[in-house]
């Protein structure tokens, strides 16, 4: 008999702002990303940044995230 193999998923915290969606970045999950990161943009927000700018925190279940990653614009 075959097992699933889907990746088991966890809730994590994620940011809404203006309609977009920042989820953490999958090696250190005190950065959060959004759309196109890396391959269209390397900014990267803190969970500070984003509750200043307005964004609405919520949670959506996602693969599970590194803990400690360094995450700069050569490391992406």
């Amino acid at each position: 008999m075959m097992k699933d193999l889907k990746e088991e998923t966890h809730m994590q915290t994620v940011y809404v702002l203006n309609g977009i969606t920042y989820v953490p970045h999958y090696r250190n999950p005190s950065v959060f990303v959004g759309p196109g990161y890396p391959r269209f943009t390397l900014q990267r927000y803190s969970d500070t940044d984003l509750r200043n700018a307005g964004a609405q925190q919520g949670g959506l279940p996602l693969w599970k995230r590194g803990t400690y990653g360094v995450v700069t614009d050569q490391k992406p």
